[in-house]
């Protein structure tokens, strides 16, 4: 029996000591819509008690919105120490509202802080000794490419496209014209094209600088691709022999047109395979025997047309 009755002393007296030492104050009941209320919670304890302060986020009813909560630990001396828990909230609406009662723990028993009532006005504006202003007109920001690209990003892409295919037509046009003026104007006028490179080919300054195979190489062509334009036969793939044949049997020459191609294509074969090196005087005879056989071979297109009129 005495042990029963020193339990439930021992409770007792347990409980007056804590709750003799968690005070609780608010630092107003009153306040203007918006300011602060400071609600502080004190535990005076050992060092080897747990103190456990209520956990708030956000708010502590729906109208109280949380501001800061600041928690500290004070020390006495060696064996007394002071919890503190600093909680300011404010209220944004106009009325009477209830700070609710928080638990606070100490070695894992729980008590509860009181609650309280407070009282928000509204805020006292004086209009006559503040001035009145007029309202400032809205301020449109000014929109950067980035604003402008993401409203018609759509648009831009399809501009582009269009441009680019309307480049690419634009080319291929040009590409397929010009394809066209230079193919009608080899067709038509074949012999002046053939006169017009072996003039250049005259001047070239192969002869002086001792290069008669290249110069004879590309007599032989020249007078190979007028052929070819000028009787539609493949005479730039046949041997010279062979061409010479060709051209008598299908009656496109006549004998000393034939003996000037004759003597052409041997001194180019003297030339290319350096048996001989004919010389700048018998190269220059061979150059106007081949200027006459095209003059004499040629023929009037009847849709000739000038290169400047392509």
């Amino acid at each position: 029996m005495k042990l029963k009755i020193s339990i439930v002393l021992s409770i007792l007296v347990n409980f007056y000591i804590y709750s003799q030492n968690i005070n609780t104050h608010i630092s107003t009941n009153k306040i203007k819509y918006g300011e602060p209320i400071i609600l502080k919670i004190e535990v005076k304890a050992s060092g080897r008690d747990k103190v456990i302060f209520p956990f708030i986020k956000g708010t502590l009813t729906y109208h109280l919105e949380l501001i800061e909560d600041k928690k500290d630990t004070l020390i006495n001396d060696a064996n007394h120490y002071i919890y503190t828990d600093s909680i300011t909230f404010s209220a944004y609406e106009i009325g009477t509202f209830t700070v609710p009662s928080l638990p606070v723990l100490v070695n894992s028993r729980e008590y509860s802080t009181p609650e309280y009532n407070i009282t928000v006005d509204s805020m006292e504006i004086d209009t006559i000794k503040q001035p009145l202003y007029d309202i400032y007109p809205i301020i449109s920001e000014p929109k950067t490419f980035k604003d402008y690209f993401e409203q018609y990003w759509v648009y831009m892409v399809m501009g582009v496209t269009i441009l680019l295919v309307a480049v690419i037509l634009a080319v291929l046009y040009y590409l397929e014209r010009k394809k066209k003026k230079s193919g009608n104007f080899k067709d038509a006028n074949p012999d002046k094209i053939a006169i017009k490179k072996l003039l250049k080919l005259e001047k070239s300054g192969y002869l002086i600088k001792g290069l008669s195979k290249k110069y004879y190489s590309e007599m032989i062509l020249i007078l190979k691709e007028y052929m070819e334009a000028r009787w539609k036969f493949p005479a730039t793939k046949l041997l010279s022999d062979d061409l010479l044949v060709y051209l008598k049997e299908n009656k496109y020459v006549d004998e000393e047109e034939a003996r000037d191609l004759s003597t052409i294509f041997q001194s180019a074969d003297l030339a290319k395979f350096a048996k001989s090196r004919p010389t700048i005087a018998e190269t220059k005879v061979h150059t106007e025997m081949a200027k006459k056989f095209v003059n004499e071979t040629k023929t009037e297109f009847l849709n000739y047309r000038q290169p400047d009129e392509y």
